[in-house]
């Protein structure tokens, strides 16, 4: 007889023409799996075996079955009129000019796909290449912060900068957006609160099986008299005012001043490498640079970046096309929700269109 065994189980083979699947499943990259195959003479085997030779052989079947996730259809593009490597350190893959065909049906509504982006660390630091979302119209437009002064980690009457613990993150985390349901929202200084409707528009629970938590980077600059690329590695520095995080873990975020900057085609007075040498709070000084990115909407939009040389600064993409610095209790900037698709989501149909976005499964 023929026997297979390791330390749980063992499985007799006493066909030898018999197929056998001993086990079955999916490896992850450099993932591998050890087996023991033994084989040994059956003890009431006599001495009629003695003398005897004995031949045969195991064969050991596999097969190699790639997942395909959302990533491998728009990393598989590569470099298109509408899709960029941005040539940072991480080398993202990202969607640029006016109006891209990355649209996406996400939580029953369009939201667009800012790109591929490598690196993400999940909070356990696990890192992966994952895509990162954005809605494509504002959930309206709010307080980043506006915690009174001695209030969590606010120290002035404009809010704080700190979105660990911002009025507006708690929002889009804790409260009435993520639980889809009314509630109230941060609107101007000392607390004071707006009343604000997510019952139709908050995620529902079908989206948040699509969304994990991600590391988002928290470093900040003292001025928006920066190129897209010092933005990028600024976002990811430790540069922040005294006694802010340099990183969040949560689920939702905002979208970077370097998003923005790197959403850009340029045009044919200023093109592309121009735009992104180009300081962004000198955008709306060339309308190549901002009328050919489609995060461009011509209204106040929150970033995620805090400035580092206050305790209240933000940056924000204004409606001329620059980036700008803010108190965060500014009132008038528009909230987009950003997040980072769970890796194993999948683009299940549609063709990146308004009209035929990408479907996305798990």
């Amino acid at each position: 007889n023929n026997n297979y065994n390791t330390a749980t189980e063992e499985l007799q083979i006493t066909n030898l023409d018999e197929s056998i699947i001993i086990a079955s499943g999916e490896l992850k990259e450099e993932e591998s799996v050890t087996y023991n195959l033994y084989l040994w003479m059956d003890e009431t085997t006599g001495n009629e075996a003695m003398n005897t030779r004995f031949e045969g052989s195991v064969n050991i079947i596999t097969s190699a079955v790639k997942i395909v996730t959302a990533v491998d259809p728009i990393l598989a593009k590569g470099e298109t009129d509408e899709l960029k490597f941005d040539g940072t350190t991480d080398n993202n893959l990202r969607y640029i000019g006016a109006n891209p065909n990355n649209y996406v049906s996400f939580n029953d509504e369009l939201w667009r796909i800012i790109g591929v982006f490598n690196n993400i660390d999940d909070g356990t630091g696990t890192k992966e290449t994952r895509i990162k979302i954005i809605r494509s119209e504002p959930i309206g437009s709010y307080s980043w912060d506006n915690k009174a002064s001695g209030t969590g980690s606010s120290t002035s009457s404009n809010g704080s900068n700190d979105w660990s613990d911002s009025a507006l993150q708690i929002v889009l985390n804790e409260g009435a957006y993520w639980n889809r349901t009314s509630g109230e929202c941060p609107y101007g200084q000392n607390g004071a609160t707006t009343s604000c409707d997510f019952s139709t528009n908050g995620l529902t629970e079908e989206a948040k099986t699509m969304i994990s938590d991600a590391k988002w980077n928290l470093g900040g600059l003292s001025s928006s008299s920066n190129i897209p690329l010092n933005f990028y590695t600024s976002e990811r520095g430790t540069e922040v005012y005294s006694g802010r995080p340099t990183e969040w873990i949560g689920s939702i975020g905002l979208m970077y001043p370097s998003d923005y900057g790197y959403a850009t085609s340029g045009g044919s007075t200023t093109n592309r490498e121009k735009c992104l040498n180009t300081q962004l709070n000198s955008w709306n000084n060339y309308d190549d640079c901002f009328n050919n990115d489609w995060l461009y909407t011509g209204s106040y939009q929150w970033t995620l970046t805090p400035t580092s040389s206050d305790s209240s600064g933000v940056f924000s993409a204004n409606g001329s096309g620059g980036v700008f610095v803010y108190n965060a209790d500014r009132t008038y900037g528009a909230v987009s929700p950003a997040i980072y698709l769970s890796s194993n989501v999948k683009i299940s149909g549609g063709e990146g269109t308004e009209s035929s976005p990408y479907e996305l499964s798990l």
